[in-house]
């Protein structure tokens, strides 16, 4: 019994996953643009950080840029569990970079905008990337992996926009 879906001649087929793509590129292109806005700190002589929480720095700064792209790369090609795996990568690797300053100077709980930075990014992020890499790789709600491996680099540009329009309001009220 043959099963397949004839398409016309010329007629081009409707992209699947549409919704998907444009989660996973968004976040993609996200990444993308903060990778490759830091990557000049790579080559900036005289960098105070040495020693394993140097080259862990050093490591997240080189990486960074190349997995986004990949994602990007994947997302547009088509491969959308593959573009979910290296996001949800992106995001343990950033959680990585942290550790480092997690050991040497524990939890910052010091404002309630630190403790949820904090607590987003050292324990639910890596925890949330995780779960979407676990569903991405055995193949099962690529939905559920997309949103999950999207979560840490979406919430984190709403953080920092609701950052900047605090801050504005701050200054509007109060000035300089």
């Amino acid at each position: 019994m043959n099963t397949a879906i004839s398409v016309p001649a010329g007629a081009v087929p409707a992209p699947r996953h549409i919704g998907l793509r444009i989660l996973l590129g968004v976040a993609a292109l996200l990444e993308a643009y903060n990778g490759l806005s830091v990557v000049t700190d790579l080559l900036i002589p005289g960098h105070k950080a040495s020693g394993l929480d140097g080259a862990i720095a050093r490591a997240h700064l080189a990486v960074h840029p190349v997995l986004a792209l990949a994602a990007l790369l994947f997302v547009l090609i088509g491969r959308l569990r593959d573009a979910t795996i290296v996001l949800g990568a992106l995001a343990l690797v950033a959680w990585l970079n942290e550790m480092p300053s997690v050991v040497q100077h524990g939890f910052d709980f010091g404002s309630s905008y630190t403790a949820l930075q904090t607590t987003a990014q050292i324990i639910a992020f890596p925890l949330i990337a995780a779960c979407g890499i676990a569903y991405a790789a055995r193949n099962q709600r690529p939905a559920i992996s997309a949103a999950l491996v999207s979560t840490p680099t979406l919430f984190m540009v709403l953080f920092h926009a609701v950052s900047i329009v605090v801050f504005a309001i701050g200054v509007m009220m109060y000035g300089f």
